[in-house]
């Protein structure tokens, strides 16, 4: 439950771009490392609808799977993490000023009541972050598939999007990995801790897969697979 002292923090994705940059680093606690990785899995998710987009804008025989994939990105993944971003720099406010408020703390039955309230709310941050993570490990492969898919023309696109996807989930593995150095041991440490080393295993797998694509792209194209960048502006 929130304190009555602790404010809630502004919509930080209705800032314009600038401002929700210089939020990141103006010092404070939040946004963070948590809406950091939000932030990256938003990125992979909107370039993964552009691209989707743009292969099948006019196109009635085009893959279903890229008509799919937009529709999630719409419905489910950019909603999702839009709704994470915000209420990991809210939550972790709230670990903060618990801390804080720990610190403070003379009585020590109420400095054990603010630690143990700020395990829990650590705990929530936690949960958030590996929400964050699962989502993008699953934009990995969305992403991968765009790339296959999609069209060649725009596989800048694809590629970031997969590269932003990856980052998104080790800075949730880095993020887990620290939280859980505050707790000992307990049946959610372990729990979590085991979730957080299948992660890691599950996105070391999906690096792999994404630098055969980045060798794909090393080799000289054959004729019909070359295009003009200005191709693409003209198309647009």
């Amino acid at each position: 439950m929130r304190d009555a002292g602790v404010e809630t923090q502004v919509q930080l994705l209705d800032l314009p771009a600038n401002q929700l940059l210089q939020q990141f680093g103006n010092g404070g606690h939040t946004p963070g490392s948590g809406c950091a990785a939000a932030l990256m899995g938003l990125l992979a998710a909107e370039l993964t609808l552009t691209v989707c987009k743009i292969s099948t804008n006019g196109v009635t025989t085009g893959s279903p799977n890229l008509r799919y994939l937009a529709g999630e990105m719409d419905q489910r993944f950019l909603p999702r993490l839009q709704e994470l971003f915000q209420l990991d720099a809210d939550l972790f406010n709230q670990v903060i000023d618990a801390r804080r408020r720990q610190m403070a703390a003379v009585d020590e039955r109420e400095k054990r009541r603010r630690g143990d309230q700020a395990l829990d709310l650590l705990r929530q941050a936690t949960e958030i972050i590996l929400d964050v993570a699962g989502l993008c490990l699953a934009l990995i492969d969305h992403a991968v598939v765009i790339f296959d898919e999609g069209s060649k023309k725009v596989r800048g696109d694809s590629g970031a999007a997969i590269s932003a996807a990856i980052a998104a989930v080790t800075t949730g593995i880095f993020i887990a990995n620290l939280n859980l150095r505050s707790f000992r041991g307990g049946q959610w440490a372990r729990e979590t801790q085991a979730r957080v080393v299948a992660l890691q295993d599950e996105v070391t797998a999906r690096q792999a897969m994404a630098f055969e694509r980045v060798a794909s792209l090393q080799r000289i194209a054959p004729v019909e697979d070359q295009f003009s960048f200005l191709d693409l502006i003209t198309a647009q």
